[in-house]
């Protein structure tokens, strides 16, 4: 049981770190930033969870930073994505 907690833990500090990013204004993946506030608010009950599901497997000093570098990875990823996604688009509107 205690197996599952990490997955489910990192799982839950992406989505809340997809969501903070697909609220920004700077997001590059849509055409227009998703609402802020609902996706601000359901980011961090995302995150906090993430958080409170790891630490029930371990140590909660060890969650946290699981959960960070996580959330840290993932938010350095985004803009790269979009920079692609982008790139790509741009491509299969030139032909």
């Amino acid at each position: 049981m205690h197996d599952l907690f990490m997955p489910a833990s990192v799982l839950f500090a992406i989505a809340g770190s997809l969501l903070f990013y697909l609220a920004a204004p700077g997001q590059r993946w849509l055409r227009a930033p998703l609402a802020p506030r609902p996706c601000r608010t359901l980011a961090t009950v995302f995150v906090s969870t993430a958080f409170v599901i790891g630490a029930k497997g371990l140590n909660p000093a060890t969650s946290l930073a699981v959960v960070f570098t996580a959330v840290m990875a993932c938010l350095t990823a985004c803009p790269f994505i979009g920079v692609l996604l982008a790139r790509s688009r741009l491509q299969g509107a030139s032909r």
